[in-house]
């Protein structure tokens, strides 16, 4: 009876562990070619939608080389309901605090961040929403940022 008690309080431990590591609702990175980002180049994503009753948490992800030559990126963002409805969005993402440290985590001269765009969000209409990011830097090429991404989670 120990073993087979023993048995089921692991599969319960492992099942919780797995629920919990399922928050993610979409999550999409894609690298930046050659770590240059040009000002006419902008990145989508296509998030395909069915839940219209819970809530979501919105994050960007960005990863810079730590030879990236400002503290903040400045970010468009443009967000296409499956209706035709638009939401034009500036943030500013802040990639180093005032003493130059990289903030988020770091490894082999690179560093990634998490920057919460919004917090329970509702999809109005199931179907394909469209966020479109384009570099607000006004530089024509964008150097050392290297990878942009979407996590969108059940909030919690």
């Amino acid at each position: 009876m120990n073993r087979l008690a023993g048995s089921l309080m692991f599969l319960a431990t492992a099942f919780f562990f797995a629920a919990c590591g399922q928050k993610d609702f979409y999550l999409k990175n894609v690298p930046i070619e050659k770590g240059v980002w040009p000002a006419a180049n902008f990145y989508r994503f296509e998030v395909p939608v069915k839940d219209t009753i819970g809530y979501y948490n919105i994050y960007l992800q960005v990863r810079n080389d730590g030879r990236y030559e400002y503290s903040n990126l400045w970010l468009f963002i443009r967000t296409n309901s499956p209706t035709g409805a638009s939401l034009r969005d500036t943030v500013e993402c802040r990639l180093a605090n005032e003493q130059g440290r990289w903030e988020g985590r770091g490894s082999g001269g690179r560093f990634s961040v998490e920057i919460p765009l919004r917090y329970r969000v509702k999809f109005p209409n199931p179907g394909i929403y469209i966020f479109e990011i384009d570099q607000g830097m006004r530089e024509k090429e964008l150097k050392y940022i290297t990878d942009l991404g979407l996590r969108i989670e059940k909030a919690g």
